[in-house]
Parts: structure tokens; C-alpha cells; sequence
């Protein structure tokens, strides 16, 4: 798997570039391409292909928001070194500030912005950063000396404080940047806002309290970037998931700015654009929202226009209403009618493919058919889950009462999940009952009566065991060895994906599912449940080296032992006895691996300061590395006075000249076992340079493993799991018996593509750094909260203790949490379930260690059933890398054992050799027999989703048919038909629009 294009991306690119070029009169092209098939790589040699040769070039990337741009724009400079990249990328975020960046060589520059942060129109002025303001300061004093000074107090600061001062010389600092021409731009632009008599309307609009300060500093804003954007006309555009800024395409007069950008200015020709987006338009509209006076399918004709003009336009509607009356003919007529309409609408499908193609691209994996997955199991309804549902309706009130089922269905403890968040128990008071059972804090330990009386929440639990659950990390798909522990009993935990209707049900099962590990493992009568989560055993203390041993990644140990150099099928034991040997192998020859005499041999030395005097001792050429380590850890905590009387004992461990039996075992013990060791070799398999210490790489791994691994690894629940009583012995282990290396292994191996090496240990200290949130439950007091941690399990989109952060400069509070957990999600590590609404639905992705997706409550739409299933059927997911290990693992573990690589490396060449004959390139990564999404639909017996999902599951094969068509649920269902012949004559009208596919029939 690599960040090469693949076949399919190729033609798409070859496409984008002609259009770009002049191919498409108006030099646009939209890259449509499914959910997770990598419009970004696409994206990506397009830039590359166009800004080959030129003299200078200037991109810019827009995208819905910051953090899709961190994401990136990285990766599209990929094509460029390590050193060039850095240059082409700008850290400029908004327009206004590109005239005071300084020049830089290359003749590359890629800016990323925002549309609400560079491209508002009049309706959507605010104040921008401080810097910003700060320049734009400067030039007022300049243009209009003393204008400034007739500001009311504070009024150019808007809000900033202690952080003006670094503005204001941060801007003065780069003032010199900026031409003379642009000065006199910006005096322009400035007149065009506020009039000829720019000086004497910005000062009384600045003292006007009827203005907002915001509208005024906005516009002077728009002026900023107006000028600035004739000092860097972009040589190309990307718009990045413009359906989340559709208006922008549709720039007027109060959005000059961007019409300039799309359109160009005095005479000058338009930039080329290029458009991404996995949902363009709306593939399929409910009756709902046309019956509304919608017309969803305008959006298709609109971006049509945009991209190609009036007259294609005008030309696509014609076809597509011819299309249209053919496919409700068909619908209507006997099968063995069809043939002529279905003839003509394959006529004007080529046409219409014809007419587009030049325009777009859209690839697709291959409709599956459905038939054969079984159909689901339903869930089981006990006696007590109507109890709950007969205590939650008859305190609700009468007008209400018909949506009580609803919320039974779909919120285990409904009476206590929803409080006065929703309108159906705002006030209501629902009263204690021996029949329902009721969360509360003195009574957390006690077992919950089936499942809180819920039966989703009853089926969930049969197929993620709790014992699952509470394990600390998940199994590769490729073990170096056969597990052993609690991860032989519980076979493979699987992580879940679980989509509600209702936002309380996301909240009330992670918060349910994660006090029932608690509950299992740590909960007793005697503890109460805020207690249950504070008694920690891996906090540093003095003299406590053992701990300090087990997070430490010692290079002694990572270079010297090897776990895969044994011969294929060995067992722990045989793997154990190899190590002993390579630590001999390895020893220093100042330290003999055996002791002097039978009496000396039953010395027994803390293995850490066994370990201290090797690292000591070493010749060249790791002579200095010990000095070198000990700096390193030096600068991981500097205010940790525990580590750093750890660090001094280490540094004073007398020297030995021999070590015994019983200490040879504890290093064997440490390099195969501690988790600090173990994390350091998965990743030094990754990122050879881990030992240049001038690069910092080490240190951020002693950081990570000190402050990030230790304090996850340091939890309650995982303390308990896990067999033994003595910290080192329990910790080591169990990263033997669950394979941690080879989990290690594998997820750096995923994430090395999007971060590269360098980038492995911060990625994944973000992903262990995601808090545990909170639920709060209603409590038998009028307003008492039962507040219940989310960890093993988690709420998608916010829980009640979401907090918000505001970077430094950052103009938008945004909550914090989501990245966070989708990140975390996206690990081997906690947490296994993830619940969510339509909130996850689209744009985000969660595959990398998720194959298993839970229908809680069903959705409508077969676009949506798309969506949510899309979420985990992505490039190099876990539902292809299963089976690619099952295939090709045995070789791989033989090939790393010979190269001395990561068996994954294996891995991807060996598929890439062994499924070569795909000419489009979708398989492996994308698509592969045997990478099937696990389904479940927790839907009850006799429910009419049973069915639901069926026809869902069968339309999905036939909306994209609508295509274009003002009624496209009716058309939908018109056209659904049993009969596998005619689903086959049908879904081959629907627009093939691919450019890979086009390409190979020209």
C-alpha cells in the first residue's frame, strides 16, 4: 500500500489536466470519485502535472475547515521532497496576510484556506486574528496618518490582550515585505468599501455604536485581501468538499472577493479549478424533501453550468428529461416489454456520459449484490424491557405519548437518558419503581437486570463480550505468534461502529457499555464509583527503577533482539530462547553472559540497572550513547522530580563484569515483553533514524512512552484484566500474550502513508491523549446528575463535559473532542465502540481498525445506508488487511525475517504482485474477495426494518439510475424488481462517468 496512484486515479488525473489545460473552455473539472478512494492523490499528481516546468506557481487550497486543510495539504505536495514541500507550503491562512509573508526560494507556493476565514461576503464580516488587525494598522498609519488614533480605545485590539503586543511586532517585524504597489492596491480596495471619502467613513463607522466594531474591521478585512489577492493570483484552485461552501461557486456582488478568485479581474483569465468531492450533489432525494418544494436535482444542473457552461447545461437537462419519462416507462412495463425503451435509454446514457465526462469524473467500486449475506438475526424482547417501556409512558404527557415507542426502541433508560434535553420529559418527573431499574452512583456495582431493560443493548453485549472490551488493545490481523491470556479467551475483540437516530442514544450506550466494564472489573460495594477510576500503580517514585525499566525503549535492547528471527511456526518458548541468545550475542565484551562461579550465578541485580551498566559499557560505535540517552530522557519531564531521580540512579549503577542466569532471564523478559521496548522496535522498523539523536525522534518516543503509554496502560480496568499481581511481570506479560509488537507494527505501517515516519510517535500520542468524557443521567433529585465516564465505549459529536479550546490566533472555538475520539477510534487501542448519529455519517474516516458497523436505529435512505457503511470500507482498511494477512502473511513473516523489515512492507508488495491483473487498481486496497463488512441490525422480531433493510440494501443498487430526476424515490421504488435479470438490464442505464473507464473504451 502506498501513496503511488493507482490506475483508476491515473486516467482520472490524465482527465483533470487536459480539462485544466484548455481541454474544457472554462478550465474546470470536478473529481467526484466515491467515499474513501483518494481524491486527495488524484488532487495531487494533477497539481504536480500542472506545475511541472513552470517558472512560478501558485495553488490555492480551500476546504471546509482547518483541520481537513492540516490533513491536507501536506499531502498534496507529496510528489516534492521532504525539504521542498517545506518550502512550497505556506503557512499563511489568510489572504490578507500573503503581502507580509516572507520570500522564499522555490518556485512552488501552496496557500490553504477557509472560505469563512478568507472568502466571506458582506453577510459574514468578524475581526480575523490579531495579526491581521495588527498590519492592517500599519497601513492606515501609512496611507491615512492618524486615522487610527480617532479609534475609540481597544477598538483595532477587538479583544486581544496580553497577545496584542506579539501581534503588533510580529506585523511590524514583516512590514517591510510589502510592496509599494500593494499599499497603493489596498487604498484602493478601501475606497471601493467604504467610498472616495474612505478616511472619514472608516473613523466615523469605527465610533458608530450602531456598527459592530467586527463589521467595520471586516470589511477593511475584505479590502486587505482584495488587494493581496492581485499580488498572488493563483496559477490553480482546489475547492475541497465545496458542497459544505456550495454558495461560494455562486459568488455576486456581495462576494467580490471570491467572484474575483473564480472569475478574475479587469479582463484577466479565470484561474483553472479543480473540485473535489465524494457528494457533489445529491445522489438521491426522499420524497420528504421534494414534496417540501425542493428540487435537489437543480444542484446537479447548477454545478453542471458552473463547470461547463449554459449551453452544456441546457443540453444535459434535455437528455436527462428524455432519460427520465424511458426509465418510468420501463418501470411500468412487463419485463419482456422493456427491450426497446431500455435500448433508447442506453442510447442517451452514452450521450449523456459524452457530454460530461469532459467535465467530471466519478470512479465506484463494484456494486455487490446483497443476496447472499442472510438475513439479520433479530433481537430478543424480554418481559422486563415493557416494564421500562410501560413506566416511560405513562409518565410522559398525553399530546406526546405517540413517540414513546420510538425513543424505547432506541434510548436504553429513556426516562433518564433524555431529562430536559428533550421536549418528551422536560419537567417530567418519572418515579422510582422496585420493577424498572435506575442508575445511580451507590448502586453502580450492583449488576444491571437484562441489560437495563433494553434489548439493543442486550444484543450488543452478546456480540462485544464486556471481557472484549476491557482488554487493552486489540489483536493484529497478522500474529508473530499464537496469543495467549485473556486474549486466547475472548478470541478476536473487535472494534464497532453503531449509528442511532436520536443523539441521546449514542451518549446513554457508551456511557452504559463502559460502566459495565467498570462495573465487571473493578466495581465493589465498598468503592464508590467516583473513587473507581483514581488508584493508579505505574506513578513514578524514587527508587522505583522497575517502572522506569518498563517504559523505557532501550536501543541496546530494540538492536540486539529481533522477535522474528526464528524459524517459521515457533512457539513463545522457542522465540524466548532465540532472544537469550541474540542479548549474548550482543552483550558488550567488558560483560561476560554468565557468572564466575555457582554461588555468584544466584545474584540477582535490578534488571534496570543491569540494563544501565550494558548501555554504559557499550564500545563504539555507541561509545556515547548512554550520555546520549540519559540527555534525552533529561528533557522528556524536566519538572518530574520522580523520573529525574530515576535518571540519577541510572547514571550512578555501579559497572558489572558478568551477569547471572536469573538477570540474563529479566532482560529477555524486558525485550520481548516491556511495553516501552516493544514500542520502540515496531517503530525503529519504521523509521531507521530513530537513533540519529540530533533528530529528536527518540526523544519524542521516551515522551510518548512516559507520559502517553504509561498513563493509558495505568488504568483501573486494564489493571484488573490482567493476570498477576507484581506491575513488571503483569505489564510484560501481557504485551507477549497479546501481541502488542505486531499491533504496533501494523498500525504504524497504516499510518506511515499519511504522517511518514517522522510522524508515528506524535500521531499516535494525539490518539492516546482523548479524555474520558462524561454522561449525565438523571438522578432521583430534581436535579441531580448520575455522571457516567465513556471510555471502553464513546459518543460521537459530544458528551456532556465536551470542552472547547481556542489556539493561539485561532478565530473559532471549536470542540475538541471529536478529532480526539475519531483519532483514538482510529487505533488498536480503546476505544472499541463508537456511537454516533448522521454526524459521522459523511466525510470522516474510521476503517483503519474497524470492520464491524451496527445499525441501531435504521436509516431511510439507501444514500445514507451508503454513507454509513462507507465509513469503514475505505483504502487499506481492516475489512481488506484481515484477509490479505490470512492470504499472504505466512510469506510475509518469512520475507521480514530476511530484509529485516515490517512483515506489512511484505505484505503490500505481495499483493500488489499477486492481484496485478486488476487493471483499475481497486484491488486490493479498495476491494477483495473475502473483505466483507460486518453487518448487524439490531432490529426486533417482526419489526418492518427487517424488510427495510432489504429493499435498502436493494436500492442502493439502483438510485444512482435517478440520476437527475425530480422524483427520485417514486422512480426508486418503481424500478425495484426481484427478478436478477432485470436488476442486471437496469443498473447497467446508470451513468458510468469514470474517466478510467472511458479512457480504456477510447
Amino acid at each position: 500500500m502506498s501513496a503511488r496512484s493507482k490506475p483508476f486515479q491515473q486516467a482520472t488525473v490524465a482527465a483533470a489536466t487536459k480539462a485544466l489545460a484548455g481541454g474544457n473552455p472554462l478550465r474546470r473539472f470536478l473529481v467526484a470519485d466515491e467515499v474513501g478512494l483518494g481524491k486527495t492523490v488524484v488532487a495531487r499528481d494533477t497539481l504536480a502535472a500542472l506545475a511541472h516546468k513552470a517558472r512560478k506557481f501558485t495553488v490555492y487550497y480551500i476546504s471546509s475547515g482547518h483541520k481537513v486543510a492540516d490533513q491536507n495539504k501536506v499531502e498534496l505536495l507529496r510528489f516534492l521532497d521532504e525539504d521542498a514541500a517545506g518550502e512550497a507550503l505556506s503557512k499563511i491562512d489568510r489572504v490578507g496576510l500573503i503581502p507580509i509573508e516572507e520570500k522564499r526560494t522555490g518556485s512552488l507556493r501552496l496557500y490553504a484556506f477557509t472560505p469563512h476565514t478568507s472568502f466571506s461576503s458582506k453577510k459574514r464580516l468578524y475581526g480575523g486574528k490579531a495579526v491581521e488587525r495588527a498590519f492592517i494598522k500599519l497601513l492606515l498609519d501609512e496611507i491615512y496618518p492618524g486615522l487610527t488614533s480617532t479609534f475609540p480605545d481597544k477598538f483595532i485590539e477587538h479583544g486581544a490582550t496580553t497577545g496584542w503586543g506579539w501581534a503588533l511586532a510580529e506585523a511590524q517585524r514583516k512590514f517591510e515585505y510589502a510592496s509599494v504597489a500593494f499599499k497603493t492596491a489596498y487604498g484602493r480596495a478601501l475606497r471601493g468599501e467604504f467610498g472616495r471619502a474612505a478616511r472619514k467613513t472608516i473613523s466615523q463607522a469605527a465610533n458608530d455604536e450602531m456598527i459592530s466594531d467586527g463589521h467595520t474591521i471586516g470589511l477593511m478585512r475584505k479590502a486587505l485581501a482584495q488587494a493581496a489577492l492581485d499580488s498572488a493570483r493563483p496559477d490553480l484552485v482546489i475547492l475541497d468538499e465545496f458542497q459544505c461552501y456550495r454558495e461560494l461557486l455562486d459568488a455576486r456582488a456581495d462576494n467580490p472577493l471570491a467572484r474575483q478568485m473564480l472569475e478574475g479581474k479587469g479582463g484577466s483569465s479565470p484561474p483553472p479549478i479543480l473540485l473535489l468531492s465524494a457528494t457533489p450533489y445529491r445522489f438521491y432525494a426522499e420524497r420528504w424533501e421534494t414534496g417540501a418544494g425542493g428540487a435537489p436535482h437543480v444542484e446537479l444542473f447548477d454545478l453542471i453550468a458552473f463547470l461547463g457552461g449554459a449551453d452544456v447545461r441546457s443540453e444535459a437537462e434535455t437528455q436527462f428529461r428524455r432519460f427520465g419519462d424511458l426509465l418510468h416507462a420501463i418501470g411500468r412495463l412487463p419485463v419482456e416489454s422493456r427491450g426497446a425503451a431500455i435500448g433508447e435509454a442506453e442510447t442517451i446514457k452514452h450521450r449523456l456520459e459524452t457530454l460530461l465526462t469532459p467535465l467530471m469524473s466519478r470512479t465506484e467500486r463494484p456494486a455487490a449484490r446483497e443476496s447472499s449475506e442472510p438475513p439479520p438475526k433479530p433481537v430478543r424482547i424480554e418481559p422486563h424491557d415493557l416494564d421500562v417501556f410501560r413506566h416511560f409512558t405513562a409518565a410522559v404527557p398525553k399530546n406526546l405519548k405517540t413517540a414513546t415507542i420510538a425513543y424505547w426502541l432506541s434510548v436504553p433508560l429513556p426516562a433518564q437518558a433524555l431529562g430536559d434535553r428533550y421536549q418528551i420529559t422536560r419537567g417530567v418527573e418519572f418515579p422510582a419503581t422496585r420493577s424498572v431499574p435506575r442508575l445511580g452512583v451507590t448502586t453502580w456495582s450492583k449488576p444491571p437486570k437484562d441489560a437495563w431493560g433494553s434489548a439493543k443493548l442486550r444484543a450488543l453485549g452478546d456480540i462485544l463480550p464486556t471481557d472484549a472490551l476491557a482488554l487493552p488493545w486489540m489483536l493484529p490481523s497478522l500474529t508473530w505468534w499464537d496469543p495467549a491470556g485473556p486474549w486466547a479467551k475472548v478470541g478476536r475483540p473487535q472494534k464497532m461502529m453503531i449509528f442511532s437516530r436520536f443523539r441521546a442514544t449514542p451518549q446513554s450506550v457508551a456511557a452504559l457499555v463502559s460502566l459495565e466494564v467498570e462495573r465487571k472489573f473493578v466495581g465493589r460495594s465498598s468503592l464508590p464509583y467516583a473513587n473507581a477510576w483514581k488508584k493508579r500503580h505505574l506513578n513514578p517514585k524514587p527508587n522505583q527503577g522497575p517502572t522506569f525499566a518498563l517504559f523505557h525503549p532501550s536501543p541496546f535492547l530494540i538492536r540486539a533482539v529481533d522477535p522474528l528471527d526464528v524459524r517459521d511456526g515457533a512457539s513463545i518458548k522457542q522465540v524466548r530462547a532465540r532472544a537469550r541468545q541474540q542479548i549474548i550475542r550482543a552483550l558488550p565484551v567488558s560483560i561476560a553472559p554468565e557468572a564466575p562461579n555457582k554461588r555468584d550465578g544466584r545474584r540477582r541485580k535490578p534488571a534496570w540497572a543491569v540494563l544501565a551498566t550494558i548501555e554504559a559499557a557499550q564500545l563504539q560505535p555507541h561509545v556515547r550513547e548512554f550520555a546520549a540517552i540519559q540527555k534525552e530522557w533529561g528533557g522528556v519531564a524536566p519538572k518530574d522530580a520522580a523520573l529525574q531521580s530515576l535518571l540519577e540512579q541510572r547514571q550512578q549503577a555501579e559497572p558489572i563484569s558478568w551477569i547471572s542466569k536469573w538477570e540474563l532471564d529479566a532482560l529477555v523478559d524486558m525485550a520481548l515483553g516491556a511495553p516501552g521496548v516493544v514500542a520502540g522496535r515496531a517503530l525503529y522498523r519504521h523509521l531507521p533514524e530513530l537513533f540519529d539523536y540530533k533528530g529528536q525522534h527518540y526523544r519524542k518516543l521516551a515522551r510518548f512512552c512516559w507520559t502517553k503509554l504509561r498513563t493509558y496502560l495505568d488504568r483501573p480496568v486494564f489493571w484488573s484484566v490482567l493476570p498477576g499481581d507484581d506491575a513488571t511481570a503483569k505489564y510484560q506479560r501481557a504485551c507477549v500474550e497479546g501481541c502488542l509488537e505486531a499491533v504496533l507494527d501494523e498500525h504504524f505501517w497504516l499510518r506511515k502513508s499519511k504522517v511518514g515516519g517522522i510522524g508515528l510517535i506524535d500521531d499516535l500520542s494525539g490518539a492516546l491523549s482523548a479524555n474520558v468524557g462524561t454522561f449525565g443521567f438523571k438522578g432521583l433529585a430534581k436535579k441531580e446528575k448520575v455522571r457516567i465516564r465513556c471510555h471502553a465505549a464513546v459518543p460521537f459529536g459530544g458528551t456532556e463535559s465536551e470542552t472547547q479550546r481556542q489556539d493561539q490566533g485561532d478565530d473559532n472555538q471549536t470542540p475538541a473532542r471529536s478529532e480526539e475520539i475519531r483519532s483514538a477510534f482510529n487505533t488498536p487501542f480503546w476505544p472499541y465502540v463508537l456511537a454516533t448519529t448522521s454526524v459521522g455519517q459523511e466525510g470522516l474516516d474510521f476503517h483503519s481498525w474497524c470492520d464491524r458497523l451496527g445499525h441501531w436505529d435504521l436509516c431511510s435512505s439507501p444514500v445514507d445506508l451508503e454513507q454509513r457503511e462507507g465509513r469503514v470500507q475505505r483504502f487499506g482498511g481492516l475489512t481488506v488487511r484481515r484477509p490479505l494477512a490470512d492470504k499472504l502473511g505466512k510469506d510475509a513473516l518469512s520475507t521480514a525475517r530476511r530484509d529485516l523489515t515490517s512483515p506489512w512492507d511484505a505484505i503490500a508488495k505481495g499483493a500488489d504482485e499477486a492481484f496485478k491483473d486488476d487493471e483499475t487498481g481497486l484491488t486490493p486496497w479498495w476491494t477483495l474477495p473475502g473483505a466483507d463488512l460486518k453487518r448487524h441490525l439490531f432490529a426486533l422480531p417482526q419489526s418492518r426494518d427487517i424488510d427495510r433493510f432489504a429493499k435498502l440494501k436493494m436500492q442502493r443498487l439502483l438510485y444512482r439510475v435517478a440520476l437527475g430526476q425530480p422524483d427520485q424515490e417514486d422512480l426508486v421504488e418503481l424500478l425495484t424488481d426481484d427478478d436478477p435479470e432485470a436488476l442486471r438490464l437496469l443498473q447497467g442505464l446508470t451513468l458510468n462517468l469514470s474517466a478510467f473507464a472511458h479512457r480504456r473504451l477510447g
